[in-house]
């Protein structure tokens, strides 16, 4: 039977920095490869266009950074933060998550998926229940001033004991839109980007001060609460890390990905920002190239199993739900 999530209508859109381009690249062909995405959106500055066109997609829509809003860009961001508190350094966190907002007043389907630049997918997901109800991968992140600045845009308070935030999220187009349509209702004649800055306290504007995962998904369990359903059953949860880099460094290889495929995992993320050993992930991948070897010879199964398992250990990842 073919899954659902290959017969509802979806969009990818994807935001990268210049720290993020060559990851991305790969999080692109990964996305390609497993989903069943109509349009992949990769939102990002003019002058890095090229670095994707050569990857040859029939799908891919290159969106400019600094085009999406009729009168907002990165630099508004940045003079207003700089104004405000003299720091201008937040400028590209708050900024790409006002674009993964206003791109839904462009996209076509009926949803779209919001996908990490630094986050690989390593095999097929489904991100619709058999009620085309779309499946929330819930944290439990609770940052109290995300809460505060959505009670002051929106009225609503948090309205769940969970996180949305995530890697991703299934976006229901007509619903963002909605929630910009009354934010910007809210903002009168201002921009409803510098709306919500202005609506962000001072202690918080200069570290984290606005998420628009809690936002929208507040939004949605106050508007449509039956529109979503977290993910519950074995065959729904999802076997993830964030310490790709730790384990393989920030460009893993066809071999790497393969590998953390077989560990059970659906996608891995990583970040440029974590301690990395060059020792130890050289240890790991002379382990993962003894692992492959070693599938060619049936008989030593036991050598494999505990390959994974010091990794699993290592790594603390979660075994696989299935």
């Amino acid at each position: 039977m073919q899954s659902l999530a290959n017969n509802l209508h979806y969009d990818v859109v994807i935001c990268v920095g210049p720290q993020h381009i060559e990851i991305a690249k790969i999080v692109i062909n990964q996305v390609k490869r497993f989903f069943q995405a109509q349009q992949i959106y990769v939102i990002t500055h003019a002058s890095h266009f090229e670095k994707f066109q050569v990857l040859s997609l029939s799908n891919l829509v290159l969106v400019n950074e600094n085009e999406l809003f009729d009168q907002f860009n990165f630099q508004s961001v940045a003079d207003f933060l700089k104004q405000r508190i003299n720091n201008g350094d937040r400028a590209g966190w708050y900024f790409q998550q006002f674009l993964k907002m206003e791109i839904s007043k462009i996209i076509q389907s009926d949803y779209y998926l919001i996908w990490d630049a630094d986050t690989i997918p390593l095999k097929p997901i489904d991100f619709f229940d058999k009620e085309e109800r779309a499946l929330i991968h819930k944290s439990e992140e609770n940052h109290n001033p995300y809460f505060e600045t959505l009670e002051h845009i929106l009225g609503l308070k948090k309205t769940v004991n969970y996180s949305f935030i995530s890697e991703h999220f299934m976006v229901q187009t007509k619903l963002m839109q909605n929630m910009l349509l009354e934010i910007s209702t809210n903002a009168g004649n201002q921009a409803w980007p510098y709306y919500i800055l202005e609506n962000i306290t001072t202690k918080d504007l200069a570290l984290s001060g606005f998420s628009e995962y809690e936002t929208y998904g507040n939004f949605l369990n106050s508007t449509y609460p039956d529109n979503f359903r977290l993910r519950t059953s074995p065959s729904e949860l999802l076997n993830t890390t964030r310490n790709g880099s730790m384990i393989l460094g920030t460009l893993p290889n066809t071999k790497d990905l393969n590998f953390l495929e077989v560990l059970g995992l659906h996608y891995a993320t990583f970040e440029i920002w974590q301690d990395i050993n060059p020792k130890k992930i050289k240890t790991n991948k002379r382990r993962i190239a003894l692992f492959f070897f070693l599938r060619k010879i049936p008989l030593i199964k036991s050598l494999r199993k505990s390959i994974i398992k010091r990794f699993r250990k290592t790594y603390s990842l979660p075994q696989s739900p299935y």
